[in-house]
């Protein structure tokens, strides 16, 4: 399998903290990630560039499955420390 710089993730649950599910979203990463990784993924709200906690759901994406859309993917650059964020309070 060719190694890519193209991940999947699904954004953490609003109503319910530190559940991730529906839809996955592809990014490009500047840092190596694994499948259940925790990263801050920027993403659009309006007119603004908004940061949300999400779980990495794929790596190693094709280029051919996004080449349409790569020059606007965004890139993620942090990954969270998994285990402290799981054992955070809710706030």
């Amino acid at each position: 399998m060719e190694t890519t710089n193209l991940v999947n993730v699904k954004y953490e649950d609003k109503y319910h903290p530190k559940t991730f599910g529906g839809m996955s979203y592809t990014y490009m990463t500047a840092i190596p990630l694994k499948v259940g990784d925790l990263v801050v993924a920027p993403t659009s709200s309006g007119n603004k560039i908004v940061d949300k906690i999400a779980r990495v759901s794929e790596v190693n994406i094709p280029h051919s499955r996004v080449m349409f859309m790569e020059s606007n993917l965004k890139l993620i650059t942090e990954k969270i420390d998994k285990q402290k964020y799981l054992q955070k309070e809710a706030a």
